[in-house]
């Protein structure tokens, strides 16, 4: 039988592929036929790092890279938050592995309708806007109390502790040989760094989603309401320190609104409010 895909060994094949629907259109056929899905339209969506495809707006087929052990992690996590239904999220359809070369790990789940916050934050009142803060605060919560037992014995890709080591050897020096920060600076943020590495080995490990930025929460608007539709896009979760969340949203999902994260953090934990040292650890 001859292969659908070309060899694909690298990053630079991956960044060069993984977006190609004519290429992976045959792919998804094998896969859609193994599952009993039939489909007319294919499109592909406005960001992913994996091979990710609508299939008449109605599924979204992702394929995972290679080079990532996220698969497991994602798909058992949509799995148990679905069956706990505190936080919304897509309803898994199948799972599966395709051979081709290699084995390609895929989930099949439902597409959620919503818009992100970028999207409606010029048309949207104050009110509105700190509303859902409070319910992705009250979201965030909920998955931060799932017992991170429910995921035990699943391959969680990099470990935390083996993360935080890694992007502590190379964030500094990455970001001296770009010139934004100086030697100096850079010596001094070493020295805080691992104090809060100590001090994070001590903090209890829960269940994080790892990037809730604009793209990956939805809303909808019901009853003159902007709610929370659906939450997207696990590949990123792990098992580790909840301060870990705090950057996507402030830098991303709130875009730096100092009273929407202050909501976030009083309805998801209020003493974060007084914590002197939360500043320290987010960093």
């Amino acid at each position: 039988m001859p292969y659908l895909l070309p060899t694909i060994e690298s990053w630079s094949d991956w960044s060069a592929t993984f977006n190609d629907v004519d290429l992976w259109r045959p792919v998804i056929d094998a896969i859609c036929d193994s599952e009993g899905i039939r489909y007319r339209r294919i499109q592909i969506p406005r960001s992913n790092t994996n091979a990710v495809f609508i299939l008449d707006s109605q599924l979204v087929v992702k394929i995972y890279s290679p080079f990532w052990s996220e698969f497991d992690m994602e798909a058992t996590l949509i799995e148990v938050l679905g069956a706990n239904r505190t936080i919304p999220v897509p309803e898994a359809v199948a799972t599966g592995r395709y051979q081709d070369r290699v084995s390609w790990n895929y989930l099949i789940m439902e597409r959620r309708d919503g818009l992100t916050l970028n999207a409606v934050r010029p048309d949207i009142a104050r009110g509105d806007l700190l509303c859902i803060a409070a319910q992705v605060g009250r979201m965030t919560r909920n998955l931060h109390d799932t017992s991170p037992a429910l995921l035990e014995g699943v391959d969680t890709g990099e470990s935390w502790d083996d993360m935080v080591d890694r992007r502590r050897r190379e964030t500094l020096p990455e970001l001296a040989g770009s010139g934004i920060i100086t030697p100096q600076v850079s010596d001094a943020l070493n020295v805080i760094l691992e104090e809060v590495v100590a001090n994070s080995n001590r903090s209890p490990r829960v269940v994080v989603h790892g990037d809730l930025e604009s793209d990956h929460i939805l809303l909808g608007r019901k009853d003159r309401e902007w709610k929370i539709t659906s939450v997207i896009d696990f590949g990123d979760a792990k098992i580790g320190v909840r301060d870990y969340e705090w950057m996507p949203l402030w830098l991303g999902l709130f875009d730096r609104d100092i009273e929407a994260m202050r909501v976030f953090l009083e309805t998801y934990d209020r003493s974060l409010l007084t914590d002197e040292e939360l500043p320290r650890r987010v960093m």
